[in-house]
């Protein structure tokens, strides 16, 4: 028990720092810059986060990366995921980008689709994207070619290459540039009309909507208010003790069909806890980003439900494990046999108990509940072959 509340206490110190600015005066600390050298090969996924994170090695799994100034010029054989200041991919992906950040440049080719939450994005006209886009964004800069479709919503949006799909935009200001050309339809919502430059190619239809007024709400009364607190503080006490329990049998079920899963999970938790938690973050900050960006236009609606049910299952599910992490901490200590029903069981009362504790309670539950998402994701392709061998998927 001593040693799980210090570890608990690290990782509260260690969240706390994760998010306060540095500021480094002289005999400080230098920043942290991370480099994968230009001859290294890394066989597995790849995890980065620092104040600098260069890759120009070749990394041949998925890409998890976070920093203030990211820049790739080696090659990612998998997917990209990456959170940052200022981004710069000069070197080719092979699948997906997914990426929040200030400013990012792609200055290579990406074999699958991108995802972009931003303020300012740029497609170097010597970039190529296989897939489609869908994005948010202050500005958005596409010089380069589209293979597929784009769906964003944009202040500023300028297009100068060939889109290969539909494109549905929700723009303040929409350039067309000469070497525009469409082959399929163009769907835009804004108060100005699009400015499209002479030669530009349209194979599909051009058509611009209105953006709807919103209307005033209406004035709630007084009363109708404290009923409503007074009624929705009754829900959530029973929704609370529903919830519990459910989270029991959900735990229960979760253990019986992936034994083996849970176990590692578990495990990996216990061996891993920093790593765990860093991508467990990466993971809420990253996929209600990309919701708000999908739900920009109509037809992203649907998208960003998805990913919202997504961040939430991940969430419940990570209860449960750091539910099961923290109760077999207690029990380590014990000789006696211990079936895990009661590690989780225990654990769950101990999480309850941390949100009766203001701000440093709930700060533990979030930070335990992190490290459960994140095990979870490092532990994604074990599970996908269980479930698929019990047919499951």
């Amino acid at each position: 028990m001593k040693k799980l509340l210090s570890t608990l206490f690290i990782l509260v110190l260690l969240s706390v720092t994760f998010f306060v600015p540095h500021a480094y005066a002289k005999g400080e600390q230098p920043p942290v810059n991370v480099v994968l050298l230009r001859d290294e090969t890394v066989n597995r996924d790849y995890f980065a986060a620092g104040d600098m994170v260069t890759v120009s090695g070749v990394v041949n799994g998925d890409a998890y990366i976070a920093g203030g100034t990211i820049v790739i010029d080696g090659t990612i054989n998998g997917d990209l995921l990456v959170a940052g200041g200022t981004v710069q991919l000069n070197g080719p992906v092979k699948n997906d980008v997914r990426a929040v950040a200030g400013t990012i440049v792609f200055g290579s080719t990406v074999g699958g689709n991108v995802t972009l939450g931003t303020g300012t994005a740029t497609v170097s006209p010597e970039a190529k994207i296989a897939g489609s886009i869908l994005a948010g964004a202050g500005t958005l800069d596409i010089y380069g070619a589209v293979g597929k479709g784009i769906t964003a919503g944009s202040g500023n949006m300028t297009i100068n290459n060939k889109v290969g799909g539909d494109v549905m935009v929700a723009a303040e200001m929409l350039s067309f540039l000469p070497k525009s050309s469409f082959t399929g339809d163009v769907t835009y919502w804004s108060e100005n009309e699009a400015s499209i430059a002479s030669g530009v190619v349209m194979a599909g239809d051009l058509v611009r909507h209105d953006i709807p007024k919103q209307e005033k709400p209406k004035a709630i009364g007084k009363k109708s208010m404290i009923a409503g607190a007074t009624m929705f503080g009754g829900f959530a006490f029973a929704g609370a003790m529903v919830a519990g329990f459910a989270l029991f049998v959900l735990g229960l079920i979760l253990m019986a069909l992936l034994p083996k899963f849970s176990e590692r999970t578990v495990t990996l938790m216990q061996k891993n806890p920093w790593g765990s938690f860093g991508l467990g973050i990466v993971t809420v900050i990253l996929l209600p980003v990309l919701a708000i960006t999908a739900m920009v236009t109509v037809i992203g609606f649907p998208i960003g439900l998805f990913l919202l049910m997504a961040l939430s299952l991940f969430c419940l599910v990570g209860h449960i494990y750091a539910a099961l992490f923290i109760g077999k901490g207690i029990f380590s200590k014990s000789q006696a046999v211990v079936h895990r029903a009661w590690h989780l069981l225990v654990g769950l009362v101990i999480l309850g108990v941390f949100m009766l504790i203001p701000i440093l309670g709930w700060l533990a539950k979030g930070i335990f509940v992190l490290i459960g998402t994140g095990a979870i994701l490092f532990e994604k392709n074990s599970v996908y072959h269980q479930m698929r061998q019990k047919h499951l998927v």
